[in-house]
């Protein structure tokens, strides 16, 4: 029976470890008294640049992703009274420099009579582009159908042309714009507004 329960029990470890390691956010895992980072999984290695060693034994507010220390000491300490902790939009820094903006959520529990932290670590870069890239097509459809009113409203080809470059600077967030036509004549583009 000791044998069926020492395998079982080294089966149940080897799969939390392969959790740990293949999981496709980060983890890190912290002593809940000390703050100390006790371990932290590939993918969060790999994230962030920095390598394993750069983070075991180190309080969070020690490790460059976390430097503001005050906001890392107060997440800490919301952490240990609440047991729970969450941020929608959290800026880390990789050891490159780059900022990459994180979902990060924490929770201590008891293990083996140990208090622990598990920090979930999920890279929203991705969902920071497509709200980028929706905004900027947002502004371009609303650019859009004030060219439209222009086209309806407008009484001149000048005045037309003259809209539409203003609402393509105002409203479409271009730098400048011009209108210009063939010159049948030659291949020339000619400016008209």
């Amino acid at each position: 029976m000791a044998a069926d329960t020492q395998k079982a029990l080294r089966i149940s470890e080897s799969r939390y470890r392969r959790l740990f390691e293949a999981a496709q956010d980060g983890i890190l895992l912290l002593n809940a008294d000390t703050g100390q980072i006790e371990d932290v999984n590939p993918y969060l290695i790999s994230m962030l640049g920095y390598s394993h060693e750069e983070f075991l034994g180190k309080k969070l507010w020690e490790v460059g992703p976390f430097t503001d220390k005050p906001q890392s000491q107060e997440m800490f300490a919301e952490l240990q009274s609440k047991g729970y902790v969450r941020y929608d939009d959290l800026p880390l820094k990789a050891k490159s420099g780059a900022i990459i903006p994180v979902e990060f959520v924490s929770n201590a529990y008891d293990c083996e009579g140990i208090q622990v932290i598990q920090c979930n670590i999920r890279n929203i870069s991705e969902r920071h582009a497509d709200r980028a890239s929706i905004l900027r097509l947002t502004q371009l459809y609303a650019t859009l159908s004030q060219c439209n009113r222009a086209i309806v409203h407008s009484s001149s080809e000048a005045e037309l042309l003259q809209t539409i470059c203003r609402v393509a600077v105002q409203s479409g967030g271009m730098k400048m714009a011009w209108v210009g036509m063939l010159n049948s004549d030659t291949p020339m583009l000619e400016p008209r507004s």
